[in-house]
């Protein structure tokens, strides 16, 4: 008898790194708009984003939404991977 291999399950689309829509579209913004400069720079505009995101939140209602924290934390990472 002819042994047989499970199939497996289709192949999943990658995780984001962020699991926020809005992050995820800040971050491929960012990428398009960076598209030619150079991977630094596309580094350095994301985080100066996500940091006046960040400031003007927490200026404004005193608390960052989870996405804005998810943006900060993304572009920490890719400071770190350098």
């Amino acid at each position: 008898m002819k042994q047989t291999k499970p199939k497996r399950p289709p192949a999943r689309r990658r995780r984001s790194k962020t699991q926020s829509p809005k992050a995820a579209e800040i971050v491929r913004l960012v990428e398009a708009l960076s598209t030619g400069v150079g991977s630094h720079d596309g580094v350095v505009l994301g985080r100066g984003i996500a940091d006046l995101l960040r400031d003007a939140y927490r200026e404004r209602l005193g608390s960052v939404p989870r996405w804005v924290r998810e943006l900060v934390a993304y572009y920490a990472r890719e400071k770190r991977a350098r």
